[in-house]
């Protein structure tokens, strides 16, 4: 039998080592790994029920609740493409991401639905409110879909947004190879995840950070991930306390938060290992104030929604290797000088000249395929493209400032 390629897959594999662990949990509720297999498979079931077509995008516009990855790994095994969106986009930004990205199909967290329907509506797309109620019912209504869709290393798996801070937001398209290679790389040589951990779910999921190296890393060890949908210090502490926490993952103002919260020292984090910080350098002071209150080393890293996050890694567990404060150290082995190649009017780019790059099956483990939106790269940007199954080819105008 031959091997499927889809990232999903990281997660049906798991089920069968650890089916009766929690995969999942937000505060006092938990979902184990068969639960969630189970769950996905009836997304992919409801999905081809109402017609979608391997390639199609799917938006998912929710905070970090166990629906989540429900759905993530749903799209993804039914093969979809996930386009994560932040769920506090107005109804023109959900609007854009929808048009752009070809999405015909949102599934939107019922707190936030209104700005959905909205923005979709807009973009002539689906929605499908979920919440703890309905969604379940609606879930129970389709027949599970139980396979993987096999998909190519290079098709496109997920489609994140960039912040659009030199224009409106562009979707970078990350492949099934891509991210499959981030996702075992950042287990095994960073994380260094195993089934026992218990990795702490504060980064939004519809963020880079966050799907790497806690909701892709969890699924493919058979970690606990346990969630909080909006950060809150002492909310945390209680989390990590509570859950026994063994890795912290987080910005810099988490770690600002905690290592100022008046009451931590009530809180047991003594089950901490490792804490990852990312997304702008740690201050100094905060780094060295941070492990000297909790005990435990802060790695740093650094990347690009582009190169799927995890460009570069400090660690101590490089033997010789300095740990600089406030530094993302070296670059991991599998990213060091590629150099994405965006798709151009132009014709394509090419690397400055003082600028090596690897082979090109190196580059394509962790750049992106392309920008979305480009004719060269994302189908649906093309004009006159039909529309079938549940995709939408609709053209939309950018975001308001608010989203840049």
């Amino acid at each position: 039998m031959s091997s499927v390629t889809n990232l999903a897959k990281n997660l049906t594999d798991t089920t069968r080592a650890h089916a009766g662990r929690v995969a999942v949990r937000v505060d006092n509720a938990a979902m184990t790994y068969r639960a969630l297999d189970e769950a996905s498979a009836h997304v992919a079931g409801l999905l081809h029920e109402r017609g979608l077509k391997p390639g199609d995008r799917v938006g998912i516009m929710m905070p970090n609740v166990a629906e989540v990855p429900v759905v993530y790994y749903g799209v993804l095994r039914a093969g979809g493409v996930v386009v994560p969106m932040n769920p506090l986009l107005k109804a023109r930004e959900v609007a854009y991401y929808l048009g752009d990205s070809g999405a015909g199909l949102v599934f939107a967290w019922h707190a936030f639905a209104d700005q959905a329907r909205g923005g979709a509506e807009q973009a002539e797309a689906e929605t499908i409110v979920v919440d703890a109620v309905s969604f379940p019912d609606l879930l129970a209504s389709a027949a599970p879909d139980n396979q993987v869709a096999d998909r190519d290393n290079e098709d496109t798996a997920v489609i994140l947004y960039t912040s659009g801070t030199t224009g409106h937001p562009k979707g970078a398209e990350l492949t099934h190879g891509n991210l499959i290679s981030n996702t075992d790389v950042t287990r095994a040589d960073i994380v260094r995840a195993r089934p026992d951990d218990v990795i702490f779910g504060g980064l939004p999921l519809f963020h880079v950070f966050g799907q790497t190296a806690a909701l892709n890393v969890a699924a493919a060890s058979g970690a606990c991930l346990t969630l909080l949908p909006r950060f809150d210090a002492e909310h945390a502490l209680r989390i990590i306390s509570g859950h026994r926490v063994t890795v912290f993952e987080g910005v810099p103002t988490m770690y600002v938060a905690l290592l100022h919260q008046p009451n931590r020292a009530d809180y047991d984090t003594s089950a901490l290992r490792m804490c990852i910080s990312g997304g702008a350098a740690l201050p100094v002071e905060v780094l060295r104030g941070f492990e000297e209150a909790f005990g435990v080393p802060v790695l740093e890293g650094y990347g690009l929604s582009e190169t799927r996050a995890r460009s570069k890694r400090c660690s101590t567990s490089i033997p010789r290797s300095p740990r600089p404060p406030s530094s993302a150290c070296r670059t991991r082995p599998w990213a060091r000088r590629s150099v994405p190649r965006w798709p151009s009017s132009r014709g394509p780019s090419s690397p400055p000249k003082n600028c090596g790059t690897t082979s090109k099956a190196r580059s394509r483990r962790t750049s992106t395929r392309g920008m979305c939106g480009s004719p060269t790269r994302c189908p649906r940007a093309r004009p006159a493209r039909s529309r079938s199954g549940i995709s939408s080819s609709r053209p939309t105008s950018p975001p308001s400032e608010t989203a840049r």
